[in-house]
């Protein structure tokens, strides 16, 4: 479960950074890259679930995801909702770099 969140995280974000660096784009591609990272951010969170919680990186990681899916997706909003992606992302990068 956590490979599948991995291989899913990696797609999104190297599919991601080739549409933004190049002009390719193809049909409907900002509701794929969204179900892509909403995949990644469940198959993650599950993995969470299941096991220990003890890597707070990558549960904030996985709820970031779906925070930002879910938003373009299902038009899920908030007050503060950009400030708390911004907020969460932050904190998910620490954490991911001292291993936590």
């Amino acid at each position: 479960m956590k490979n599948s969140g991995f291989y899913l995280l990696a797609l999104w974000l190297i599919t991601q950074s080739i549409l933004t660096l190049t002009t390719l784009h193809f049909p409907y591609e900002k509701i794929v890259l969204a179900a892509v990272a909403l995949c990644a951010g469940l198959s993650l969170l599950l993995y969470m679930l299941k096991t220990k919680i003890g890597e707070i990186g990558l549960l904030l990681l996985s709820i970031w995801l779906i925070l930002c899916s879910s938003q373009f997706l299902l038009h899920f909003t908030f007050p503060y909702i950009d400030t708390t992606i911004a907020i969460l992302g932050i904190t998910a990068g620490f954490f991911l770099i001292i291993r936590k």
